[in-house]
């Protein structure tokens, strides 16, 4: 199953001007295909039970590259299109190809 993405705003921060945090759209080379996925880290989180994470990384992938930046929504934001991924076996290797290159803990697929 195949659906339009719309890209991050490029070169633009955004979020609070108070948070630590920051997220990236990357990829990754899987079997002859490309997998987009976000890079999201955080520094010197608070938890409400007062403990505390010096840095937090994650990667929330996003699918194979269908067609990559062939338009624009009325946003302006470069739209893509993404198959999902839903083969297990691919996602295991996919989740182990990012812990090894990148040492990213937690890998959500989206």
């Amino acid at each position: 199953m195949s659906y339009t993405y719309a890209h991050l705003p490029e070169n633009e921060d955004i979020g609070f001007d108070e948070r630590s945090y920051s997220v990236a759209e990357e990829t990754l080379e899987y079997n002859g295909r490309k997998v987009l996925y976000l890079y999201v880290t955080a520094s010197g989180i608070s938890f409400c039970d007062r403990s505390y994470a010096p840095h937090l990384a994650n990667a929330n992938v996003k699918g194979y590259i269908v067609r990559w930046k062939y338009g624009t929504d009325e946003e302006n934001a470069s739209l893509s299109e993404i198959e999902t991924i839903e083969d297990d076996g691919e996602r295991l290797a996919i989740v182990q190809l990012l812990r090894n290159s990148r040492n990213i803990p937690t890998v959500n697929f989206v």
